[in-house]
């Protein structure tokens, strides 16, 4: 039993990997349930390291969020924008409707995301940003990537996802079915 857990976490853990689309649509898949967001923190910083990196402006916007199904969470999110760069770009609503996930107001917009890295972490990795309260573990799957249009990065996202939580509900809407 403990083997067909580590194996089905490896699987969850390779799936949100791999995934080049929209988070929030695969974590509503894997756990036949509708996502929410909270957010957690969103406040303008200076970060001359991205700024440099993606020809942003030195005040760039940082949006912590935590993603949930029936209130679990499910993933701890840091978002990174330059809110100059995004004037121009549209999407059929505001980035600052805070409600949608980042992935949603893109859905429209064509776009390809760069993953930058995909690996475990400790569990503070995203302490510099903000401190997530709803950690129990010492490491977590944490993805890192751009979302790229027309040549430039818009969007720098790092996803710390809280696996336990989404094989506990994977686990509980077969329940379900069955």
């Amino acid at each position: 039993m403990e083997y067909m857990k580590r194996y089905l976490k490896n699987v969850v853990c390779d799936v949100l990997f791999r995934n080049t689309g929209s988070t929030t649509t695969l974590l509503e898949a894997l756990t036949n349930d509708h996502v929410d967001v909270e957010i957690v923190k969103e406040e303008i910083i200076k970060c001359h390291d991205y700024a440099t990196r993606y020809a942003w402006s030195d005040s760039i916007t940082l949006r912590a969020t935590t993603l949930q199904v029936n209130g679990t969470d499910v993933s701890n999110n840091i978002v990174l924008y330059d809110p100059q760069k995004i004037s121009n770009f549209r999407t059929p609503s505001s980035v600052k409707n805070y409600s949608f996930p980042i992935g949603r107001l893109l859905e429209s917009v064509e776009n390809r995301r760069v993953v930058t890295s995909s690996t475990t972490k400790k569990s503070n990795y995203l302490d510099n940003f903000c401190r997530f309260n709803n950690l129990t573990m010492s490491e977590y799957p944490v993805k890192e990537y751009q979302i790229v249009y027309n040549g430039d990065v818009y969007f720098y996202i790092i996803e710390q996802y809280l696996i336990d939580n989404i094989l506990r509900l994977l686990n509980n809407s077969y329940k379900d079915e069955g």
